[in-house]
């Protein structure tokens, strides 16, 4: 089979991945050049904990530097070399102890000859990454420095959750490290979810001549509001409420850690982490109840818009910063990494931020992207397509900060991608260039005929169906399966449909042949409410010929936050909306007059998924997902007891628009 996508790299599984049993592995030549090994580790580890970065307000950054020694005497290797700096909100130091219970197994076990089972490799690997200690940098000659942001781990100071503020104490850490005794002056930032959300910070406060050299970011969002927060316009709280107060949490524990190695420092930030968690009026924690209280999370005003990463990306172009992004089809932040990769290829080239890219153009090596079908904490990990990412991150540092001649400037497509049954591909273009965007109208029941038929009635309710991939899996950060891949056990609720479908469902013809849906989508719906505001979810599915099913993407969206973002959306040649963009802010808000016929386009994420032959597409629509997605709560007492009308005949025509490509 031959796909016209840039270089196939694997033909897919013949069937799904099952419940029970060891994931595919990836082709080799995914997000690195074909035929590349990373050079072995030749070097120990060694750690000076309890180092403190002052910045210029008065603030007290806590770090831990960990430093190449000579593997036969222990002590440190001369040098000099690379900084990696780990800007992490989930206390340096604990990471630094769990690294070295972590080592010293793999380290007896290495002695014995004992090689870790995959699953387990898998494990260690993230762990690593999670907790910010790159053991296998440190191990190939590289200094790493693992620092708390302000207000959490021990550092000084309030917590400001990816502030403007960490940014700019992010520029402070680099020229810090840039200083460090045996130390090249060329720095890399490495982060894995909240510490790169900090890098990005860092990044886009960076200025030219900046010692920060290179980043290697796994799961950042783009828009922290949009992709954390919201789902245009309906509440995701599960992220919130849980990372919010975990943060806390570690705010009194990392103190306490550090105690013994900066006395000072640790009672300092202890009081200052008490007293921001109990008594400021900006905390984390009272704008967590005060978004659950008043529905503040559903507008994108100035607090947020401050988190939005896409007005400063031009930094990363202007000081030459290669970045690569790591990411997953179903992360928390599945839409970031496709659209950081897109505006930086956009900027790089001159052309409109916010626009589509252009097939066939040419993309600039600095910026590349890695995706493939897996949850927030399990990059690389299974059930679907095992990868392991350690060497694109040494390859890619390797170069930008050492000068390695490795061949990843020079790749065969800068976009590399993987779907649901192994087969990858590196090509280009975002959206890809190979994928048509398809406009399937809705019928009753049917899905890409004529429009036709009377109006489907949906009964407003927050909760369907619970067991699903975006409850167990996408919006818990993939936690159940990380944990299932050591059993290699798929989660049945992931993997497929578990009870009855929820919603109103519109099924699709059986494509003939392997077909891809690649990009984003969207759904135009025709509604009528009864009610003076409406909620709709969608999924769209894969139905297998036994009648057994799988989600591959899903939207959300809240009638009164339907308005585009006309410079953000993207529309095919005819005017048809494949990619629409949201204004959320407060005044963005458009009354949903009850009964009058309204047009909204729902936004359908971004996705990579394999329909093999014989399956069908399926559409469904229901009205939230509790707990992954609900309305604001300030909406629901109007939305209960409402209905919610979908129109499908010729005058009002309900689409579904997706990217799709059959090699038929």
């Amino acid at each position: 089979m031959a796909i016209a996508i840039g270089v196939l790299l694997s033909t897919p599984a013949a069937v799904a991945v099952p419940l029970i049993g060891p994931p595919a592995t990836a082709p080799a030549g995914v997000g690195i050049p074909a035929g590349y090994a990373p050079p072995a580790p030749a070097y120990g580890i060694g750690v000076d904990p309890g180092q403190v970065v002052p910045l210029a307000d008065g603030t007290r950054l806590t770090a831990t530097v960990r430093y190449p020694t000579d593997p036969v005497t222990g002590q440190r290797a001369a040098g000099p070399f690379p900084v990696i700096v780990d800007y992490t909100t989930y206390v340096g130091l604990n990471g630094v102890i769990t690294a070295a219970v972590l080592g010293a197994v793999r380290g007896a076990l290495d002695s014995l000859g004992v090689r870790l089972p995959d699953e387990l490799a898998d494990l260690n690997r993230i762990a690593h990454q999670g907790m910010s200690t790159q053991d296998e940098l440190v191990r190939r000659g590289y200094i790493e420095v693992i620092a708390d942001v302000r207000g959490t781990g021990s550092s000084t100071g309030e917590w400001d959750p990816a502030s403007p503020r960490d940014g700019q104490d992010g520029v402070e850490l680099v020229d810090w490290a840039a200083r460090l005794p045996g130390s090249s002056g060329a720095v890399g930032m490495f982060g894995y979810s909240f510490p790169g959300v900090s890098g990005m910070l860092t990044a886009e406060r960076s200025r030219p001549g900046s010692p920060l050299k290179a980043m290697m970011m796994f799961t950042v969002p783009n828009d922290v509001f949009k992709h954390v927060a919201s789902h245009d316009g309906m509440f995701s709280p599960i992220l919130l409420t849980a990372i919010i107060p975990a943060v806390e949490f570690l705010g009194v524990l990392g103190p306490m850690l550090n105690l013994p190695l900066t006395p000072q420092v640790a009672v300092q930030a202890l009081f200052d982490h008490l007293r921001a968690a109990l008594a400021s009026p900006d905390s984390p924690l009272a704008k967590l109840v005060e978004g659950y209280g008043n529905g503040t999370y559903a507008h994108k005003d100035s607090w947020w818009a401050a988190r939005d990463f896409g007005p400063g990306l031009h930094a990363l172009v202007d000081n030459d910063i290669p970045t690569y992004f790591v990411d997953g089809i179903w992360d928390l932040y599945q839409d970031g990494a496709f659209q950081n990769y897109a505006q930086l290829q956009n900027l790089a080239a001159g052309r409109p931020q916010y626009g589509p890219m252009t097939a066939g153009a040419p993309t600039d090596p600095r910026f590349q992207v890695l995706m493939g079908p897996w949850y927030h904490v399990g990059m690389g990990a299974g059930p679907y397509a095992r990868l392991d990412t350690d060497p694109v991150t040494i390859a890619w540092f390797d170069h930008w900060l050492k000068g390695v001649d490795n061949g990843i400037d020079r790749p065969e497509g800068t976009l590399h991608v993987l779907d649901q049954t192994g087969a990858g591909a590196n090509t280009d273009a975002y959206p890809f260039g190979f994928a048509r965007p398809t406009s399937l109208a809705l019928g009753p029941g049917t899905l890409g005929g004529s429009p036709s038929g009377r109006p489907d009635r949906l009964t407003y309710s927050p909760v369907e169906n619970v067991c699903n991939r975006d409850n167990f899996e996408q919006w818990t950060a993939g936690v159940l399966q990380l944990v299932l891949n050591l059993f290699d056990v798929n989660d049945p609720c992931a993997a497929g449909q578990v009870g009855p479908a929820s919603g109103i469902a519109y099924v699709g013809e059986p494509v003939a042949a392997d077909t891809l849906v690649a990009g984003p989508g969207a759904v135009h719906a025709y509604l009528r409410s009864s009610a003076p505001e409406a909620a709709l979810q969608a999924h769209l599915d894969d139905v297998a010929p036994d009648g057994t099913s799988a989600e591959i993407t899903g939207g959300a969206q809240l009638g009164t936050l339907r308005t585009l973002d006309e410079a953000k959306t993207w529309r095919t040649d005819d005017g048809t909306v494949y990619s629409p963009e949201h204004a959320l802010s407060s005044a963005a808000v458009t009354p949903f007059p009850p009964g009058e016929i309204i047009e909204v386009d729902l936004r359908l994420r971004p996705t990579y998924y394999r329909l093999l032959p014989g399956h069908r597409l399926r559409l469904r629509l229901t009205t939230g997902n509790f707990p992954s997605t609900l309305a604001p709560l300030p909406a629901i007492p109007t939305l209960l007891g409402s209905t919610l009308d979908i129109l499908h005949d010729p005058t009002h025509p309900t689409t579904l628009t997706i990217p799709l490509h059959s090699p038929s």
